[in-house]
């Protein structure tokens, strides 16, 4: 049975966590990560990109000019297409939908694969608590710089229940390299781009019971 440290503040192994759960032991597919991935990108876009029509520019509605004897083509108001200025023909009308549907399955079964892998490449760390003395960002960093993550992109996972969990987020937003989420609502999305996750002790249990 494998199992994962657990280490304190300093860095120091202080438990051990039990990897019994089938969650490790899914194979990655690539495919599917980037199924996966691309439908929540999609998701993402608002689609509120609009244009005005000739009807919506305002402006004077006068002839531009007289209909004839001026050698040019005729035209009537300014706010038509063909003028700097004028409505725009064919553009977005704000109504774009992007959103994709993906099996929830799926998607559940990508959370657990990346976890896996990362598992496997000794990418996930796992610390017994997260308390510091006055939640400053000078204390955050100097806590990650006793792990192996020193200055690397990382993210933070924190369970529900986790004490001062406010106050823990505040202390590492200032740095530019890490991210925080919960342990409810980690996607796959987040899990890609990190270097290492760190997770509390409490946030991993309730990750593992949410995916068992």
């Amino acid at each position: 049975m494998e199992q994962l440290e657990i280490i304190n503040q300093k860095g120091e192994v202080v438990n051990s966590f039990q990897l019994n759960s089938p969650l490790w032991q899914v194979p990655l597919s690539r495919w599917n990560v980037s199924l996966v991935n691309r439908h929540y990108l999609f998701n993402q876009r608002q689609g509120t990109s609009k244009t005005l029509s000739r009807g919506e520019v305002k402006g004077s509605t006068k002839k531009i000019y007289r209909q004839k004897g001026t050698g040019g083509a005729r035209h009537g108001a300014r706010n038509a297409p063909q003028f700097r200025g004028g409505g725009v023909s064919f553009g977005p009308r704000g109504e774009s939908n992007f959103s994709l549907k993906v099996n929830k399955k799926l998607k559940e079964k990508v959370l657990q694969s990346i976890l896996s892998e990362r598992m496997r490449k000794k990418e996930i760390l796992v610390v017994d608590s997260l308390i510091f003395d006055n939640y400053k960002t000078k204390e955050a960093e100097k806590f990650l710089n006793s792990l192996p993550v020193k200055k690397v992109k990382s993210l933070v996972v924190l369970a529900e229940n986790d004490e001062n969990k406010q106050k823990i987020i505040c202390a590492f937003r200032n740095l530019p390299y890490i991210n925080t989420t919960d342990s409810k609502l980690i996607n796959t999305y987040e899990l890609l781009s990190p270097k290492y996750v760190i997770f509390t002790h409490s946030a991993l249990t309730q990750i593992q019971e949410r995916l068992s």
